[in-house]
């Protein structure tokens, strides 16, 4: 997602959750509380800025760097290599790397789990003590996801 003066608020912290944190570093407790409540509405970064008298240049820095640190782009190596998912993972950086792996996240933490605030804030060992899920099931299971999507691909010719 290219993060920008004109980014709305509400639609960068719904695609990354971890952007909540780097709102709340710089001080926007408010606008993330009225985001919860859904009164945020079309706020831009750079509105919202201005309101808080917050340096906008510095905080696209940030928010850019933390995407980048927390959430890789699935790479070649992903698509083919060895399936690399342990407990230590943060949540998005699974879902991200590996998008068949989101299937087992519905299914354990329901449909609602990729909007939960916490998403992507959250290693899968916690995500998985907070929804009362055995970790080691969890992680076998996204990893056994992902070989299944691999080979369906492989077998239509498109891997």
């Amino acid at each position: 997602m290219d993060i920008n003066r004109d980014t709305k608020v509400a639609d960068l912290v719904k695609k990354q959750p971890k952007a909540a944190v780097v709102f709340k570093r710089h001080g926007f407790f408010t606008l993330m509380a009225r985001l919860q409540g859904g009164a945020v509405g079309d706020v831009t970064i750079e509105k919202a800025c201005s309101q808080q008298g917050a340096d906008v240049e510095k905080l696209l820095g940030d928010l850019k760097a933390e995407m980048k640190a927390c959430c890789p782009q699935p790479s070649a190596q992903a698509e083919t290599g060895e399936i690399k998912i342990h407990k230590g993972m943060k949540t998005t950086e699974v879902t991200n790397t590996y998008p068949a792996a989101k299937s087992i996240f519905v299914k354990y933490f329901g449909k609602g789990c990729f909007d939960c605030p916490a998403f992507g804030t959250e290693d899968i060992a916690f995500a998985c003590l907070m929804h009362n899920t055995d970790v080691n099931k969890f992680v076998n299971e996204c990893v056994e996801a992902v070989r299944k999507e691999r080979e369906a691909k492989a077998g239509a010719g498109l891997a």
